[in-house]
């Protein structure tokens, strides 16, 4: 008798548990090397009013060395979160808060901390953007990449096979097209059999309207079974759809949340909501892009007016880049992407909760 090979297992197990240690190892020095070099990035910009000339190159130099030390801690410690934490929820959103936050500090560092305009605290501050940057494009490549491995498996899969209870297990039945938003008797896993000697069939309805199925009332299944032969007129083969007086409304509702071929109804609503609601987000953005670029810029001007001066990030050269109103990609334009991507990811989770969850 042959013994089991178990080399193949044991040698992925390995191979997992290095990535995974790897992995730790990734979140926890970048973590370090991120706090560190943030840290005396701060520290020394905040030291850069009132230096001598000297102290000032001193403190460019440390800014840039300690910047390359925040920019790899960023990096490694995203890459190793995104490995550990894949399939988390919060995981995509919270990149984007602390590489925003990073991004960003040129509008609540200066006001928080009393920071003068120099050349010292322009570059500290145009370091402190560029170590965020990567954060936050790992940030949406994250939430994109869920977003569409979610898509793609609620859109051909449905909902989960633990939630399904009538009809679990079933194979496709092929002598029938799968009509999207079809009538039940038009989906996958109604089958021929039963469908012949159906009065649901036969009357041109829909088992979850009338709240009994094939797969979920027995009479259905036992009238196939004995042959038992339904008018093909609509009205008269109306007749023939059992009552069943012992469950509730709410209590048949349930066995359409749980039945194979209900979930196979959901799913091509689930296909028809997704592109609808992209359509309606774009078209909301074309909508509401001049209003809301022109209300962020101005909350953005107002906070640069009262924290910061913009003669110092031009000495750092940060307009060469973007800026609030110019530059390549202007912050309001980030924001404004950022936003829209998280508010479709979540409007997608909203669709999975209500045609998979509450089966509306």
């Amino acid at each position: 008798m042959s013994r089991p090979d178990y080399s193949s297992s044991n040698t992925s197990d390995a191979v997992q548990g290095f990535l995974d240690s790897f992995a730790r190892l990734l979140l926890f020095v970048g973590a370090g090397a991120l706090l560190l070099g943030v840290a005396i990035v701060v520290v020394n910009l905040m030291k850069g009013a009132g230096l001598t000339a000297d102290a000032q190159e001193q403190a460019i130099k440390n800014i840039e060395l300690f910047g390359k030390v925040a920019l790899f801690g960023g990096i490694t410690c995203a890459l190793g979160a995104t490995w550990l934490w894949w399939g988390e929820e919060t995981l995509g959103p919270l990149m984007l808060i602390v590489g925003g936050a990073l991004y960003f500090s040129t509008y609540y560092l200066p006001g928080a901390f009393s920071l003068q305009p120099g050349e010292v605290v322009g570059t500290g501050l145009k370091t402190l953007g560029n170590a965020g940057a990567p954060i936050g494009i790992i940030g949406i490549l994250v939430v994109l990449v869920e977003l569409v491995g979610r898509m793609r498996l609620r859109a051909s899969e449905g909902a989960r096979a633990e939630q399904l209870k009538f009809g679990k297990g079933m194979k496709e039945e092929r002598d029938i097209r799968n009509v999207f938003l079809g009538k039940c008797w038009q989906l996958p896993y109604c089958r021929k059999f039963v469908r012949e000697r159906c009065p649901i069939y036969h009357s041109r309805r829909t088992c979850w309207n009338e709240r009994v199925g094939c797969m979920c009332e027995e009479s259905v299944i036992q009238n196939a079974m004995e042959g038992k032969v339904i008018p093909s007129d609509i009205v008269a083969a109306a007749k023939y759809i059992p009552k069943n007086a012992k469950l509730t409304p709410n209590q048949k509702a349930e066995r359409c949340r749980q039945c194979v071929i209900y979930n196979e109804h959901q799913k091509h609503k689930y296909q028809l909501a997704l592109p609808l609601s992209l359509l309606a987000l774009v078209g909301l953005y074309i909508v509401l892009h001049s209003p809301l670029k022109e209300a962020i810029q101005g909350m953005l001007v107002q906070a640069d007016s009262v924290m910061v001066k913009d003669e110092r990030l031009a000495s750092a050269g940060a307009e060469d880049v973007t800026s609030v109103t110019k530059g390549v990609i202007p912050y309001a334009e980030i924001i404004m992407i950022a936003a829209y991507l998280i508010l479709f990811a979540y409007t997608v989770r909203i669709m999975e909760y209500l045609f998979f969850k509450l089966k509306v």
